[in-house]
């Protein structure tokens, strides 16, 4: 068996180890349309009952999230394995309909947690593989989400997003019909919320680097003048997730949307507005130079890097309607992408590379969709009032977005990327712009 070794940074260790060379009947494409997902029995042997309970729950909650999985209920299982050193009796779980069994174990020794697992193909009757890691007691949550992040990436052969973090911009309505904007973290399972600024003035567009070490965001304030709210000062700001620093990274002679990092985080792309014309720019977080990617009178705004730095995908209205275009990443050769009716806005790059996400408008409603680099392919995911904002999870295979509901208020949503599964994302208050982490988190 091949094995390697990973280390979770700070205090989590983790030791995998990968696929055996054996052939599994269990087959899982998540690119189908409509599937059946698969049936997993997760069985935990905790000596202490301490929290046995809730790190199931987690585990499970992961893995039936993403329509692939069907965890069975303990109350069908015919045997009870206590501990990962007992091999199970396969024709007890195929009886159950199981087609992969975890077998974990949890060892508790003050504030030191230890968790043991092997992952089963129970009708190959194969180890699929084992994962060992050790952390915290206080770290039981984080542990259980790569728990699921090792299940669901054995079994589907896709990055697993379990262990990650959404930003968003929390609102709330004042009493005299204004809103209160505030910069809000969570787990992408809408746990260990927090809030990272006091609502004291207005945020926008949170977008974490590459490295997840930081995230920039678009403020400002206003004031009334003659009944209109004008800015009295904007800027573009970087928070430092590890030290909780906000620094100031520069402000510019007009409005400034949507400042996205390129994918080796030196670099920020965003649209500047000034004179009811915008056009992108890239700022570099080293030099502060700041360059020029388009001219002219039209509107180009919302601008995102392909995976690998090469492109840059944006909308503009300089075709006469809000389509979508690419250019490379210098500016050289726009090429427009879309070409149906409706209105375009807020693409943004697949990690993968495959596909484009999309706010769509008009044609009746409001939409979320995707369409290939090349233009091809292009298909809804959701609809509903007010839809927009698309972002990825870091394998590209599901789509949050916000989202109005039916009683009026913001919320966040996610949608697999063949179109089905979309749930609501729990949040304190209503929520807007969300933005998810590209890797995994430490704390």
């Amino acid at each position: 068996m091949f094995n390697f070794c990973k280390k979770i940074p700070l205090i989590l260790s983790v030791f995998f180890y990968s696929f055996c060379s054996c052939d599994t009947s269990v087959v899982v494409n998540i690119n189908k349309g409509v599937m059946k997902p698969v049936n997993i029995a997760l069985n935990l042997f905790d000596p202490t009952d301490s929290i046995r309970d809730n790190f199931l729950r987690v585990v499970g909650n992961d893995l039936y999230g993403t329509f692939l999985f069907r965890p069975i209920p303990e109350n069908a299982f015919m045997q009870i394995l206590r501990g990962t050193a007992q091999k199970p009796t396969f024709t007890l779980w195929k009886t159950i309909g199981a087609q992969y069994l975890m077998n974990a174990e949890l060892r508790v020794n003050g504030d030191a947690l230890m968790v043991y697992a092997v992952l089963y193909d129970v009708l190959s009757e194969q180890v699929v593989g084992t994962l060992s890691i050790s952390g915290t007691v206080k770290e039981w949550r984080k542990i259980a989400h790569i728990v699921a992040n090792n299940i669901y990436e054995r079994v589907t052969g896709e990055i697993g997003y379990f262990d990650t973090r959404i930003l968003y911009v929390a609102l709330q309505r004042k009493a005299y019909g204004g809103k209160i904007y505030r910069l809000a973290m969570m787990d992408q399972d809408g746990y260990n919320h927090q809030y990272l600024s006091d609502g004291s003035t207005i945020v926008l567009t949170p977008r974490f680097s590459p490295n997840g070490k930081e995230f920039s965001f678009f403020s400002y304030k206003d004031k009334i003048v003659n009944g209109r709210r004008v800015p009295i000062f904007a800027g573009v700001y970087r928070y430092n997730l590890q030290t909780g620093s906000v620094d100031l990274i520069a402000r510019f002679n007009g409005m400034t949307y949507a400042p996205r990092y390129s994918p080796d985080g030196n670099l920020l792309v965003f649209s500047l507005s000034n004179r009811g014309s915008s056009s992108i720019y890239t700022f570099d977080l080293t030099t502060k130079r700041v360059t020029r990617l388009t001219k002219g009178k039209c509107i180009d705004t919302s601008p995102s890097y392909s995976p690998d730095g090469r492109y840059i995908v944006f909308n503009s209205d300089r075709g006469g309607t809000q389509q979508l275009y690419i250019m490379n990443s210098d500016g050289s050769n726009v090429r427009r992408l879309s070409f149906q009716k409706g209105r375009y806005a807020t693409p943004v790059w697949s990690p993968r590379g495959d596909w484009i996400a999309f706010t769509k408008f008009g044609c009746g409603g409001f939409y979320i969709g995707v369409i290939h680099p090349d233009g091809s392919g292009e298909r809804m995911l959701a609809s509903g009032q007010l839809v927009e904002g698309p972002t990825w999870s870091p394998n590209g295979r599901v789509v949050m977005f916000s989202h109005q509901n039916y009683s009026g208020k913001e919320k966040i949503f996610s949608v697999d990327v063949t179109g089905y599964n979309k749930h609501e994302i729990s949040t304190p208050t209503n929520a807007t712009d969300p933005e998810w982490s590209a890797r995994a988190h430490t704390r």
